[in-house]
């Protein structure tokens, strides 16, 4: 009885840190976007921007392109900056996010008794890949370009901020490769494991370029956040029959 009671509660956290993981990166995301002093777009400005205390005083973009020196931060340029109050709010949405994240794939426990070998550890692979994305997601918003603790030491936030998302895309990767074959092995409908093994590209193209493109980061997040939304609505209605 113990037993069903458990399944039934990591069925539950993953279904419903499947929606909380989308419902507070995009509702924290499209305040920190509607607060954010300059005009933005996703072909201009890559996410973390929008968790940036201080934004360029001239209305342009945080990150520029120079044709000698390559992409320089708008301060290395020598533009002044203004606040943007909506730093708080992303920064909180990828903390908030990670933890919706780790609680969605910490629910896949519900599925660790599968018959089959492969698939089974396939589980045990999304749950310990997925937890540490999530707390990757987690310390990007902790750990802000330009929060609190860059002005404690600038010269560990910055590879602690770019780490983390480095680390975070890598295993998006992983997840997504996986995923497909676990989605397609647990009966799930297939347009499910063929999508998240073609938006694997998007993340291989990110991580390749060393995010050098606004948009490539933008679609990339997004359509993983539809995977898991997907993930999770497909797994709710399979257990429902």
């Amino acid at each position: 009885m113990s037993e069903s009671i458990n399944i039934d509660f990591y069925k539950k956290l993953s279904y419903i840190g499947g929606i909380l993981t989308i419902a507070f990166y995009l509702g924290f995301l499209i305040i920190a976007w509607i607060l954010f002093p300059n005009d933005a777009t996703p072909l201009d400005h890559w996410l973390s921007d929008f968790g940036r205390y201080l934004v360029p005083d001239d209305g342009g973009a945080v990150w520029r392109w120079d044709d000698i020196l390559g992409w320089q931060s708008y301060t290395e340029l020598g533009i002044g900056s203004i606040p943007n109050p909506g730093a708080i709010f992303y920064n909180l949405g990828c903390i908030l996010g990670g933890v919706g994240m780790v609680a969605f794939f910490t629910g896949f426990l519900a599925y660790k008794n599968l018959n089959d070998r492969i698939p089974k550890l396939g589980t045990y692979a999304l749950i310990i890949i997925g937890i540490i994305g999530g707390f990757g997601l987690i310390l990007i918003g902790i750990f802000a370009e330009d929060g609190i603790f860059f002005y404690i030491n600038e010269e560990l936030i910055n590879p602690i901020h770019h780490t983390a998302t480095i680390v975070f895309f890598l295993m998006l990767i992983i997840i997504k490769g996986i995923a497909g074959y676990w989605t397609w092995k647990v009966g799930l409908n297939r347009f499910i494991a063929v999508y998240a093994w073609v938006i694997i590209i998007l993340d291989i193209i990110l991580v390749a370029t060393g995010n050098n493109y606004a948009i490539i980061e933008w679609l990339s997040v997004l359509l993983s956040l539809a995977l898991i939304g997907i993930i999770a609505s497909g797994l709710y209605l399979k257990d429902k029959k």
